[in-house]
């Protein structure tokens, strides 16, 4: 009887271990940036709602604002986002677009000290990667305007890598 036992033991500890490390990756903190600028790079168009990863800081505007603010930054410790949601309304048209962006397979494994950054341009959106390295001379600019000096990356649209 007590061979069971030591089994049915080793099975729970190892479940339990894989468990953790699930949630361990799950909750994983990169200290790196999420912004817009609605105002300066989208002024064609008014942001209705976002939310990059699990956070949910554009309802959470909505819900005590009445709207969701059209600049934001937070950069620090914070969860790295599998995915980006943008919903937004064309001024002139009143047209509405809304897409949710895989970021899981179109970010780099190091993410540390950049930036996810996203405007639009009428229906399309665009999602870019500023680093925190110097763009070279024989680099063309890409992205916001602010951050041209600075490598910047291309997320979406674009082809996943996975």
């Amino acid at each position: 009887m007590k061979r069971p036992n030591i089994i049915l033991r080793w099975l729970i500890t190892a479940i339990a271990v894989v468990v953790l490390a699930g949630c361990a990756n799950a909750q994983e903190l990169v200290s790196h940036g999420f912004a817009f600028d609605f105002i300066d790079d989208s002024p064609d168009a008014e942001l209705i709602d976002y939310r990059y990863g699990t956070s949910y800081y554009g309802r959470s505007e909505r819900a005590s604002l009445g709207r969701v603010g059209q600049q934001s930054g937070i950069f620090g410790e914070i969860r790295r986002g599998d995915d980006l949601y943008v919903k937004w309304r064309l001024k002139a048209t009143g047209a509405v677009f809304e897409e949710t962006v895989d970021l899981k397979s179109r970010l780099p494994t190091d993410i540390k000290g950049s930036r996810i950054y996203f405007m639009v341009r009428g229906p399309q959106l665009f999602v870019y990667l500023i680093t925190p390295e110097k763009r070279a001379k024989d680099e063309p600019p890409n992205g916001p305007a602010r951050t041209q000096y600075l490598k910047t990356l291309t997320i979406y649209p674009d082809t996943p890598k996975n």
